[in-house]
This record gives C-alpha cells, sequence and structure tokens, in this order.
C-alpha cells in the first residue's frame, strides 16, 4: 500500500525517513506521494558524458532567497571564466539573467538537481536544503526537458510553486 503523506502531520523530510525505514533506500533519488504527486529531495538526469545545460527560473515567491544546485559526482560543470566545479549553485536574483547556460563533462552520465534556500536562525544566515519541508516535483516535457516546482524547507504548509525553474539538457558527442 502507498501512503500519501500530505494528511499525515508530517514534514516531508519525516515522510521521506518514514520512508526508508518502512522500505529502506534502494533506489536514489527517494520519492513519497504527497497529495497525489511523486516528491524527492533531488533529481537526476541520465545524459550523455558530454553536453549543455540551460537553467531558466521561471517563477519564485518572495520571501526567501532561493537557488539550484547542480551537481556532477564524476566530472566537471564549467564556468563562463573556464573554471570547472563539480557543484554549481545559482541564485535566484532579479538583478540577473533568469536563464544561464553552462558545459558539462559526467563520466557516470548523470547530472543531479535539487534546490537550495537560505535560513536564519539567529543572526547567522544559511544556506539550506533537504530540511523541513523542502522538495520537488518534476514536470518532464521530453528526455532532455524538465520543469521543476520546489518548496522550500521553512514553507507551512509545503509550497510547491515557492520556486519554478526549466533544466533543458543538449547532449554533445
Amino acid at each position: 500500500m502507498t501512503i500519501d503523506y500530505a494528511a499525515g502531520g508530517v514534514t516531508i523530510q519525516q515522510a521521506m525517513v518514514d520512508y526508508v525505514k518502512r522500505h529502506g533506500a534502494k533506489e536514489r533519488p527517494i520519492s513519497i506521494l504527497w497529495d497525489g504527486k511523486r516528491i524527492s529531495t533531488a533529481d537526476t538526469i541520465s545524459t550523455t558524458k558530454d553536453g549543455r545545460l540551460n537553467l531558466e527560473f521561471l517563477s519564485a515567491k518572495e520571501g526567501i532567497e532561493q537557488a539550484v544546485d547542480v551537481r556532477v559526482d564524476s566530472g566537471w560543470i564549467e564556468l563562463s571564466d573556464g573554471q570547472r566545479v563539480s557543484t554549481l549553485r545559482t541564485w535566484n536574483d532579479p538583478r540577473y539573467e533568469s536563464n544561464v547556460e553552462y558545459r558539462w563533462h559526467s563520466q557516470d552520465r548523470r547530472l543531479w538537481i535539487w534546490n537550495v534556500y537560505k535560513i536564519q536562525f539567529g543572526a547567522r544566515v544559511l544556506d539550506e536544503k533537504w530540511t523541513g519541508n523542502a522538495g520537488l516535483w518534476v514536470e518532464k516535457r521530453s528526455d532532455n526537458e524538465r520543469i521543476y516546482h520546489c518548496s522550500h524547507g521553512a514553507a507551512e504548509p509545503p509550497d510547491f510553486e515557492s520556486l519554478v525553474f526549466k533544466i533543458t539538457v543538449t547532449p554533445e558527442g
């Protein structure tokens, strides 16, 4: 029996822990059912070793700073200055372009994607992910294009329209 955790009085992260306790963590990313949608804390795109990634912010609600992380476990993402990083963090900021593009190389042919947000703890402001009601559902438009509907961790209840962005991958080689 599949549990829809939305009415259970728990956060998304508590639901994830419960799911792993019941079923184990055989596959990653783990997803749960929440109000009829498959929710996870990250997504993975299977692709070629090399390509281009286009990230476009479609909408964001005010009140909390939010970003997207794209990670390559065995390779790199190339920044505009030629520097190569394994994790690219792009903040949704109206002062900057809402659409960016980067080259990648991934030995295991996978890109990982998740949302990030700033939370204030006392006088400190921290970048957080995978806490509280953080999660996302993925609208797969094609093999190479996905729209992500994200809730940040402090949203009560979860709000999967707090950050919406599109990822388009263009395989090369």
